[in-house]
């Protein structure tokens, strides 16, 4: 039985990341078909195997800015920058997406006893009753984020309409393994469960986590970009999970950067993992995907001569630093960090162990994190030799993640930008 198996890899993910209890075994009702890739993702042949081993306040005159005048001065114009990035993300293909999610009838959340997430809170986490639901965040893949009152307090709801629980899982397992380490908060999941078809949409899948008081704005306040860059430098220093990875780069599941799916296997060294990662990147580049279309036509050579260029380069642009495994978020733009009155907080990771390094190159792509939080983290973290041309390759694997999902000609010109320059090193 396929539940049989996600219940093995639960049992086996919770003894990897150290027996932290951070969230339930999904319940035969809900999960009884979990399956281990996702409905509607390209499979590109991987495999999600086990490898042994916001809410915003609506009130906004609690929010507590900290300094003199320059940082409240500072930290509404950081407000501002957050607001155009999200603003930006949405144009384009975020558009068309959501045009296409809205047509027709679809699972809506509700609050009576046969609604599917209604029935695991009371079922599974002990909710006598649901009171009522609020939409937090609606993003462009098809995740929301609700936030529901019960009479035990507040849970975070993340759905999907049209994606199997594995995503979730995956997600939770990363979620599981970034708390293990006590350095850098983040939500609880506590359950993972599947939505209805209906009409054309779905099955979709739904996970239940903590509920954490966000406030609004947290994250661009100058004490919490000290304070992240104090802890996100000790997140990847820390070596709790040593004994997972052995030395080796990967992670117990592979999981998604977004819509694309990544393979994870366990490798030796960093140099092979990076490759292979940028090869998956590139191929995709020229391939159809079931939530759209190629992002380059076979005809375009030009990224496809390039990027096997730069894959070839790995090991030389890499010589001269002697990296080791940090457990990292993967996915960490400013969008997907957020601050309660306790400190940062993180979420929505695609967790693997490798360079720490490449955390930074995401952070680069959309801004959002200032002075404050890159001289905390470099106090602990100091640049070696050659960071910049590291830089660079870093973030080319990401923009042509981009590229991947949105096929958008500018982030092309960016690929082709930093390939150039990278072959030029």
């Amino acid at each position: 039985m396929i539940f049989r198996n996600v219940v093995c890899i639960f049992g086996a993910l919770f003894v990897a990341f150290g027996g932290v209890q951070a969230f339930l075994l999904p319940s035969v009702q809900s999960c009884s078909a979990l399956s281990i890739w996702p409905r509607g993702i390209a499979r590109q042949n991987l495999k999600c195997t086990v490898i042994p081993a916001q809410e915003q306040q609506s009130d906004h005159s609690h929010s507590k800015v900290q300094g003199n005048l320059a940082d409240v001065i500072a930290d509404a114009r950081a407000q501002e920058e957050a607001e155009k990035i999200m603003k930006e993300l949405e144009d384009g293909a975020v558009r068309e997406m959501g045009e296409a999610q809205a047509a027709g009838p679809k699972y809506m959340p509700s609050t009576e006893p046969d609604d599917p997430i209604v029935m695991s809170l009371q079922k599974v986490l002990g909710v006598g009753r649901v009171e009522k639901w609020e939409l937090l965040d609606s993003r462009w893949n098809g995740n929301e984020v609700f936030k529901y009152t019960t009479d035990k307090g507040l849970f975070f709801i993340k759905l999907n309409r049209v994606e199997d629980p594995s995503v979730f899982l995956t997600e939770a397992v990363g979620l599981s393994a970034l708390a293990a380490t006590n350095t850098l908060p983040c939500p609880k999941p506590l359950h993972l469960g599947k939505l209805p078809k209906v009409g054309d949409v779905g099955p979709g899948a739904f996970m239940v986590l903590e509920h954490l008081k966000l406030l609004p704005f947290g994250i661009m306040r100058t004490d919490m970009q000290q304070r992240l860059g104090e802890q996100l430098a000790a997140l990847h220093l820390d070596q709790t999970h040593a004994a997972l990875h052995r030395g080796r780069f990967g992670f117990s599941v592979s999981n998604f950067l977004a819509l694309t799916p990544l393979n994870n296997t366990w490798t030796d060294d960093w140099p092979s993992f990076l490759a292979r990662r940028l090869e998956s990147q590139v191929a995709a580049l020229y391939q159809e995907k079931q939530y759209g279309r190629a992002a380059l036509n076979e005809t375009d050579m030009e990224l496809r001569i390039l990027g096997s260029r730069v894959i070839r380069a790995v090991p030389a642009l890499l010589a001269g630093v002697k990296v080791s495994p940090s457990l990292i978020h993967g996915d960490l733009w400013i969008g997907n960090a957020g601050a309660t009155e306790a400190g940062p907080v993180i979420f929505d990771p695609a967790c693997f162990f490798g360079h720490h390094e490449m955390e930074l190159a995401m952070m680069t792509l959309f801004g959002g994190f200032r002075d404050e939080f890159w001289n905390a983290y470099h106090a602990r973290l100091p640049k070696e030799k050659g960071f910049e041309t590291r830089q660079k390759l870093y973030q080319f694997y990401y923009y042509l993640n981009q590229l991947n999902l949105f096929g958008d000609a500018g982030v092309k010109r960016t690929c082709v930008r930093l390939a150039e320059e990278l072959l030029l090193i």
